[in-house]
């Protein structure tokens, strides 16, 4: 076994740690208190209203947001690295999963900076919907892992299976708004310990006991 310096698993590991929690915490200013301060819900008139009034907090959290799409794709890639050992078709799916929903992101960052908010919240809540299928399949790349624990693969297939099932009721029927927020409720906990326990672990340990190697075992042809 290598050390840590060498091992570049451990190395992409640490990144993919730090990196998510840095989104963390730069999601508590990005969207609870520069997006939340300046959106008025259904109201357009008073969000560019208070646009316009509170202008540095605007674009500071609109600028935050692009310090989270780097902190994605950095994650895309780390994780890639991470499950690949274990199996390279669930770290390829996962990590591009993740890149898909960076895009999202991106494309919903670019109408934030246009003052539209409206169409960012609608794309930035797609690109949750297929986040969502990220940490599932996240998840189970965790229980194929020989290091990580099993606890971690849960946690992350039940944010996983939050994200879409909110994400999806919201963008393909919206008639189950009360049953959405009732879901929220109860889901909110776990979609945010999901990964953000994930992020500690990796920064902690991951990588510390997987070969640099992939793994030579058979991979099952995708259908």
């Amino acid at each position: 076994m290598k050390t840590s310096n060498n091992n570049p698993i451990r190395f992409w590991s640490i990144a993919s740690g730090i990196s998510l929690l840095i989104m963390a915490i730069a999601a508590g200013y990005a969207y609870g208190f520069s997006f939340s301060k300046i959106y008025v819900e259904n109201n357009s008139l008073q969000t560019m209203t208070n646009i316009q009034s509170n202008s540095t907090v605007f674009y500071s959290g609109a600028i935050v947001w692009c310090l989270i799409l780097v902190a994605d794709i950095i994650v895309s890639y780390g994780l890639y690295r991470y499950l690949k050992p274990n199996h390279k078709l669930i770290a390829l799916i996962s990590g591009s999963l993740r890149l898909t929903y960076s895009i999202f992101l991106a494309i919903g960052i670019a109408f934030l900076f246009q003052k539209n908010t409206e169409i960012f919240l609608k794309i930035w809540s797609l690109g949750l919907f297929v986040f969502g299928f990220h940490l599932t399949i996240t998840g189970i790349g965790v229980f194929l892992s020989t290091e990580t624990p099993n606890l971690l693969g849960f946690l992350l297939i039940i944010a996983g299976i939050g994200y879409s099932l909110t994400h999806g009721l919201q963008n393909f029927i919206p008639q189950a708004t009360t049953f959405v927020t009732y879901l929220e409720t109860f889901l909110t906990i776990p979609m945010t310990v999901g990964e953000l326990s994930f992020g500690i672990w990796l920064f902690i340990k991951g990588g510390r006991k997987i070969s640099q190697q992939p793994s030579n075992a058979p991979v099952p042809d995708a259908p």
